[in-house]
């Protein structure tokens, strides 16, 4: 569904991506994350057309003869859609644009939006619900969210995922997400890639990463293990290590504790950022 080869980026002297690669197949829901400014976000502008690559090529295989960019949904992190018009206008005008016959607003109904109320008058979590409406009329065939849930209520954002899961279990639409909240996203979730550098440091299937990934409670950092980062308790310490192998709990000499995925993600730039120094 989705080749990125050889792709090179930057923005001025600063280099983003060079001779980046990701295959993204039909029907996977990925988790791209990394520390801030690794190029997450810059990712999925390349992916959506926002941004064209310097060098290298993104391309969709099951999408030929088609113009790609009619088929993907990107929810970006500025939401700044429209906001001189009315909710209503803003409609009429994506219908005509993108040719959607019907506009389901059950979506923006269960939010308390208006149709004569002003774009920019909506909250936050507003906006965002009414993005994801507009996206969804359109039946992408690939769907590429940003950093946009942080900021919304419980509701919301229960609501914004609710419907994500209804859209993947109707069709197999292939969904990019961008760090979103770990602990609301893990259950619908295939794989996981953690950015380092415009590179690719770890590439995992869910399941898969979570059972290489453990901490373990001790009072001496474990011998002959990956230790990703540490934190130091009175008395005891907690290593994140990865890879971790069943056969190795024989001995080891301390609790090993099974991690969630906002554990996992936490352990592992806990470490890169040990790495540069930051505390």
């Amino acid at each position: 569904m989705l080749q990125v080869k050889d792709l090179s980026f930057r923005y001025g002297r600063h280099r983003v991506f060079q001779d980046f690669r990701l295959d993204v197949p039909e029907g996977q829901v990925c988790l791209i994350t990394g520390i801030n400014g690794v190029g997450k976000s810059t990712l999925l502008k390349l992916i959506a057309g926002v941004l064209r690559p310097q060098a290298g090529s993104i391309n969709f295989p099951g999408l030929k003869g088609q113009d790609p960019r009619r088929k993907i949904g990107f929810i970006s992190d500025s939401l700044s859609l429209y906001r001189s018009l009315t909710v209503g206008q803003a409609i009429r005008f994506h219908q005509d644009v993108w040719g959607v016959r019907t506009f389901d607003d059950n979506l923006i109904r269960h939010t308390k939006i208006e149709r004569g109320q002003k774009v920019k008058s909506l909250s936050a979590g507003q906006r965002t619900i009414f993005h994801l409406s507009l996206i969804l009329s359109t039946e992408p065939d690939i769907l590429l969210i940003d950093e946009v849930i942080h900021s919304i209520d419980a509701y919301l954002r229960k609501l914004f995922l609710d419907h994500l899961i209804a859209l993947i279990s109707r069709r197999a639409v292939t969904i990019i997400m961008v760090n979103l909240n770990f602990y609301d996203v893990e259950h619908i979730v295939d794989r996981v890639i953690l950015l380092r550098s415009g590179s690719v440091l770890v590439d995992e299937p869910i399941g898969e990463l979570k059972s290489k990934v453990k901490k373990i409670v001790a009072t001496h950092r474990p011998e002959s293990l990956a230790v990703l980062s540490s934190t130091e308790f009175s008395g005891y310490s907690e290593f994140y290590v990865y890879p971790y192998e069943p056969g190795l709990a024989a001995g080891i000499e301390g609790n090993v504790v099974d991690l969630n995925l906002t554990e996992i993600i936490s352990g592992f730039i806990g470490g890169e950022y040990a790495e540069q120094g930051i505390s």
